[in-house]
């Protein structure tokens, strides 16, 4: 097992971003030195609160085949999770502009730099690293299917160089 190492540098590779019915959206993806982002747009507006998140986790080989579920996650009183600071999506949903009201009914939001902090993910499941991701974010109002978006990405370490001379 991959022990989780704070020398390293964790970061995410994303492959691709899809939308399904009733959420829109264009989006490309960045790179920074390192890191990648996402810059985009996206759109859903219900006639009903969102009130519930069902996030499925496929891990698949390094090469993204022979995918298998891996776990789910069920978030319901949405708000106080979206505002969450310290979780595995805040820096995901940190990059929204505006940030979706609440409650949720409709989100038309720019995402500026969006991006997920996986040395969370890391720390809870260290062999991640190991994996390509696909994950994917059911929005539900009640227990009606309102829609999804989905990201396949892989999660890679490094360690950074000290690019300074020590001192003589």
């Amino acid at each position: 097992m991959v022990q989780y190492n704070p020398l390293l540098t964790y970061t995410i590779r994303f492959q691709k971003l899809a939308f399904k019915p009733n959420i829109t959206g264009n989006y490309t993806i960045d790179k920074y030195k390192e890191n990648e982002f996402v810059n985009g747009y996206i759109s859903m507006n219900s006639s009903e609160i969102l009130d519930k998140i069902v996030v499925l986790f496929h891990r698949c080989n390094p090469e993204g085949v022979n995918c298998e579920y891996f776990q789910s996650w069920e978030l319901t009183d949405l708000c106080p999770k979206l505002r969450d600071k310290n979780q595995l999506w805040s820096s995901w949903y940190g990059s929204f502009d505006p940030q979706p009201n609440c409650p949720v009914t409709k989100v038309n939001s720019y995402i500026r730099n969006g991006t997920i902090d996986f040395a969370k993910a890391v720390r809870w499941y260290p062999d991640c690293v190991n994996y390509q991701w696909k994950v994917i974010q059911k929005f539900y109002a009640g227990e009606r299917y309102y829609g999804s978006y989905s990201f396949d990405l892989s999660v890679f370490s490094y360690r950074k160089r000290n690019l300074k001379k020590p001192k003589q």
